[in-house]
């Protein structure tokens, strides 16, 4: 078995076993979407090599969200958004992968993100600061970082659909099939 992935990308847990899962993907994904906030690379060539993840753990225990949020977005964006998104991407980084959203999870937690996102484009004010309660249920709560749990929205989602007109919520597949 040789194991393949981009560094930085790459599972712990895949690489420590080898055996590819769909938590793989997720944690693939979760440092995909770190990038996507911050701007930066999965591995920060500062003086001591971090990686993005401990990168935006270290800011995030600080409640700095703006020291996270790529600065070529010039302020024109959601905080709560930009807080839920990287606690989305922790999420998805976590080091044991039963700690790991699924992908239809993250897909309604980002649509949360892309309403908060579209009403701050829309005008709106948004009077509410990111607690880091989920919406569809105010007894589940993200966890202070570092993070390394989960929310399980799934039991909510349609109730979700119907409070955002979404309709049908998108599955994932499972992905390939392990060879």
């Amino acid at each position: 078995n040789v194991i393949v992935g981009t560094q930085g990308y790459m599972d712990p847990e895949y690489q420590t076993t080898g055996r590819p899962t769909t938590k793989n993907d997720v944690y693939s994904f979760g440092v995909v979407l770190l990038v996507l906030v911050t701007g930066k690379p999965p591995t920060l060539h500062n003086p001591q090599g971090i990686g993005i993840i401990e990168w935006v753990q270290q800011r995030l225990a600080k409640g700095n969200i703006e020291g996270v949020v790529d600065v070529r977005m010039h302020g024109d964006h959601d905080v709560n958004s930009m807080w839920k998104a990287a606690d989305i991407a922790l999420k998805c980084t976590a080091q044991a992968s039963s700690r790991r959203p699924n992908m239809t999870d993250v897909v309604l937690q980002l649509q949360e993100c892309l309403k908060l996102e579209e009403d701050h484009a829309g005008g709106e004010a948004n009077s509410s600061f990111y607690t880091g309660i989920c919406s569809n249920d105010q007894n589940l709560r993200y966890d202070a970082y570092p993070t390394d749990q989960f929310t399980n929205v799934s039991q909510s989602s349609t109730r979700f659909e119907m409070e955002h007109n979404f309709g049908r919520v998108p599955t994932m597949d499972n992905g390939p099939a392990a060879r």
